[in-house]
């Protein structure tokens, strides 16, 4: 019996302006210390598509490249596939997930293993604790549904002239589809990833553009999703008020259990909605924390994402220590080493 199912498949949109479907990768292989972000979607009903696309080597090579406002082209999304021109989703006989990307400076062709069925958040907190996301509140977060999940990973990636060949790497996946539209609200932090097949978990904290705090998330552990009494996410950042160098979550089980999750970010990425570095009519911006998350003696891969905008700005993002903003190759000058 598969694992995936129709809510890991394209769907189809509403008739909001602003419904969008993306599929995000985060991954890490072990060996080389490689680690990446790729999100591939559309915002359907306005025909665009949208690459965003991030890797780094733990010695400061690093390579970024998103394209946002693309054409949607006939056949870009079919019932089991799903292309932004330069990235493409797709599970070929419903056995696994596979992200391909293209670019002049870099490729990747990587298939995911799910350990588990993908699951959706749940709130944490409130009069639906424990639940699964419903109602209005959908509109808050901006979706109507986010299924994630973890595996183990195999393909191969290029740097440059440098290729990758990775056997036995370990893998994050989320996908997000519903209205999606522009909202400059005060601040979030999206903690999301696995340590392997012991535990994975996502866990989701933000300011809403009112100033109300949401929480949701969820927690699989040795097999089971457990639920979320409480939790909270810490991160440790550069003095351009930008920069993730990690941090830490805690979280309280429902059961009595803590649980805490320690954070090293190998490498940043800046990302928004429309524009490369945010700006006015973009979403903030945000940092793609590429990561290793360490429970309980194992290390794995995690996305440390934050956004911070309490004031409700929309400056673009520039001069940042150790979050990329910049495009194609480059060489990270900045070594967090000896401050962490």
């Amino acid at each position: 019996m598969s694992l995936y199912s129709e809510v890991d498949l394209p769907h189809k949109p509403t008739e909001h302006p602003d419904w969008q479907e993306s599929w995000v990768l985060v991954f890490r292989d072990p060996i080389s210390g490689a680690v990446g972000f790729l999100r591939t979607g559309a915002y359907v009903n306005q025909g665009t598509t949208q690459t965003h696309w991030g890797m780094a080597l733990p010695d400061g090579t690093r390579f970024r490249r998103h394209l946002l406002d693309r054409k949607l082209q006939p056949g870009d999304r079919t019932e089991t596939t799903a292309s932004s021109g330069t990235a493409k989703y797709s599970i070929p006989d419903m056995k696994y997930c596979r992200f391909e990307a293209w670019d002049k400076d870099a490729d990747v062709d990587l298939r995911v293993y799910d350990w588990f069925p993908s699951q959706d958040w749940s709130f944490v907190g409130g009069p639906n604790h424990g639940k699964e996301l419903s109602g209005p509140v959908k509109e808050t977060v901006g979706t109507s549904g986010h299924p994630e999940s973890a595996g183990r990973l195999e393909g191969r990636i290029r740097f440059g002239d440098r290729v990758i060949n990775i056997e036995n790497g370990i893998a994050y996946r989320d996908h997000g589809y519903g209205a999606r539209p522009h909202a400059v609200f005060r601040s979030a932090r999206w903690h999301a990833g696995t340590v392997g097949p012991d535990m994975s978990y996502s866990l989701v904290s933000m300011h809403d553009q009112g100033g109300e705090l949401h929480k949701f998330g969820w927690v699989m552990l040795l097999g089971k999703r457990q639920i979320i009494r409480d939790f909270h996410t810490v991160s440790s950042t550069l003095c351009d008020g930008y920069s993730v160098i990690g941090g830490w979550s805690v979280v309280k089980l429902e059961n009595g259990e803590t649980l805490r999750i320690n954070v090293d970010t190998v490498d940043g990425v800046v990302t928004s909605t429309h524009f490369n570095n945010g700006g006015p009519g973009s979403s903030p911006a945000g940092i793609e924390a590429l990561s290793i998350p360490r429970w309980n003696g194992r290390a794995g891969v995690c996305d440390f994402n934050m956004i911070d905008n309490p004031r409700q700005g929309e400056a673009a993002v520039s001069h940042t220590l150790f979050a990329n903003c910049e495009d194609g190759l480059t060489r990270r000058s900045f070594d967090p080493g000896w401050i962490r």
